[in-house]
């Protein structure tokens, strides 16, 4: 196991910090601290002690993989194509479109984001939380059929919808063999 170094603990009490309260988090001038140590107490063991007893809580808590860096969750997706396009629904509840980002490289369809939590109140008292915090991402291959350079995206009512047209040659072949098919079943009939 790595050492954890001051800076990681500071990057990473601010994101908890700003992830449990969805407020940003107060400057901390190292320089001058509030709360100085005294002398005979070793500031790496107290941290690495308070890091350890946070991560113990936060295990209990069963908020732990709520709170990481990595994907933690990832939104139910309904994918489904028409003659001319191919179409992705994402289910966001709770996110705007500042809060996505959607990106393709190499025929691969990203979508990436965080739904951070947001206490109602200073004085609420939360007795339980179903939903899924932190960050999430999918992954979805693109045929090469795809113009993923014209995508189009709608959010609305928390679903987000990604439209991908198909290629001229894709969309007027898909056509063409329904119509040849017909054909071939008329023929047979006959």
């Amino acid at each position: 196991m790595s050492t954890y170094s001051y800076d990681h603990v500071l990057t990473d009490v601010r994101e908890v910090y700003e992830q449990l309260t969805g407020l940003p988090a107060p400057k901390v001038d190292v320089k001058k601290p509030r709360f100085p140590l005294p002398r005979e107490v070793d500031p790496r063991a107290l941290v690495q002690s308070e890091i350890n007893y946070l991560n113990l809580h936060l295990i209990n808590l069963g908020i732990s993989m709520r709170l990481s860096k990595s994907p933690s969750w990832a939104p139910p997706a309904e994918i489904y194509e028409t003659p001319k396009e191919l179409v992705i629904n994402l289910e966001l509840a709770g996110l705007t479109k500042d809060d996505v980002t959607v990106t393709q490289v190499s025929n691969i369809l990203t979508v990436r984001g965080a739904r951070r939590f947001r206490r109602v109140s200073e004085e609420s008292q939360y007795h339980r939380s179903e939903r899924n915090y932190g960050a999430f991402e999918r992954l979805f291959p693109l045929p090469d059929y795809i113009q993923a350079d014209n995508m189009r995206l709608n959010f609305s009512d928390g679903i987000l919808v990604i439209t991908l047209p198909k290629s001229e040659a894709a969309a007027g072949g898909a056509q063409t063999k329904k119509g040849e098919a017909r054909k071939g079943q008329e023929s047979t009939k006959e």
